[in-house]
């Protein structure tokens, strides 16, 4: 009889990661709340992760309902029985269903955790009490956790699944032909990020700096890669603009944002997992985040680092520029990327130190180590 298991992923990141997982592991019935990957792989749906993915405080009062919804029907399923629930990042949502999980006597794994050594410490023994397994895909994690590792609570290194994931097809001249870039043109960048929130919020941004950019660099050609649940509002924020843009989407592309980032002579990107991706693909680029005051506000008291971004985390000092909230401009933006774009010494200094922050993540095979684990905790 196969394994049942329940996964919860709330983040279009973490769909990357669950769907090779599931892959990985595909003599198991895998359910739960999924991604447009995760779907792919063969995972049931309980609930679409776009349904209730946000950024910031204020900004998930509108999902409210729909996030409460969802857990409800999560805990539903946990009670028709399942052999395994795996949580992969999510915290607000996923420890609350983590410690349902335990209440019924069901396995539990956390994969890809909060980050708490950046914020919410707190959330330290709530994650040992409620994990069996918490494979780690930092190096530092384990000391995090040192305390709380025992009988009932191990943590397993596996090294970062980005490295498994990233990939990409197109040459530079295959690439701008299926979009009908001319040949002569740059490349450059915009990824506003895979909500909604983001997209609001920061492609009206990043459309203005980029019409300042262009004022200046004429061979330019922008791209916006989009994921399937974007690609409307995208076409309709893009749709009164003057520069010449194309977007990038599954239908020309397998791996639309990788494909934007490697062929990219400069992007700007919304902070998250993309910036890290973006990272081990090498080529320069600014870093943009904008919330509600109030998230803004909130989130500074907890958080307990120099750095939002995780190429300036793991690198101990801001090798990309971070433009945040007041900063998050178009002025700003189109002021560093041109500085970036005509400083040979800055941009070749930013890729050499983006090698250095790729080196620090280790070797690939994360994804394949992590089922492993997974397949001796079930079985």
């Amino acid at each position: 009889m196969l394994k049942k298991v329940f996964i919860s992923v709330g983040e279009i990141s973490g769909d990357n990661y669950a769907s090779q997982l599931i892959k990985q592991l595909s003599d198991f019935y895998w359910f739960g709340i999924t991604g447009p990957k995760m779907r792919e792989a063969g995972c049931e749906t309980v609930e679409k992760l776009e349904n209730i993915s946000v950024v910031g405080i204020m900004e998930a009062i509108p999902k409210y309902l729909k996030i409460r919804e969802t857990f409800k029907k999560s805990v539903e399923e946990l009670d028709k029985g399942v052999d395994l629930l795996v949580a992969v990042d999510f915290p607000g949502f996923n420890l609350r269903l983590l410690k349902e999980a335990k209440k019924r006597g069901i396995k539990t794994v956390y994969f890809i955790a909060p980050q708490v050594w950046a914020w919410g410490k707190g959330r330290i023994p709530k994650i040992a009490q409620y994990t069996d397994v918490l494979i780690s895909i930092w190096p530092f994690e384990k000391e995090v956790y040192k305390d709380y590792i025992g009988k009932d609570f191990k943590v397993e290194y596996v090294g970062h699944p980005i490295l498994d994931i990233i990939k990409t097809e197109e040459t530079e001249i295959s690439f701008k032909e299926k979009l009908g870039i001319p040949e002569d043109k740059k490349i450059f960048g915009l990824l506003p990020g895979s909500r909604e929130s983001e997209v609001n919020t920061l492609l009206p941004i990043m459309l203005q700096s980029a019409e300042k950019i262009y004022y200046s660099k004429k061979n330019l050609h922008f791209v916006i890669p989009s994921t399937p649940n974007m690609e409307e509002k995208i076409k309709t924020i893009t749709a009164s603009s003057k520069i010449p843009l194309s977007i990038a989407t599954s239908k020309n592309f397998k791996y639309p944002s990788y494909e934007v980032m490697k062929h990219s002579v400069f992007s700007v990107i919304a902070s998250g997992t993309a910036t890290l991706e973006a990272a081990i693909i090498g080529n320069p680029f600014l870093l943009v985040y904008k919330v509600s005051p109030i998230t803004f506000f909130i989130g500074k008291l907890l958080v307990s680092i120099d750095y939002l971004g995780l190429p300036n985390i793991i690198a101990g000092k801001e090798i990309i520029k971070e433009l945040l909230q007041e900063e998050c401009n178009p002025d700003e933006i189109a002021r560093w990327s041109l500085k970036y774009l005509n400083d040979k010494q800055l941009y070749e200094k930013t890729q050499t130190d983006l090698v250095s922050v790729r080196e620090t993540l280790g070797e690939k095979g994360a994804i394949s180590k992590a089922g492993e684990i997974i397949k001796k905790l079930v079985k």
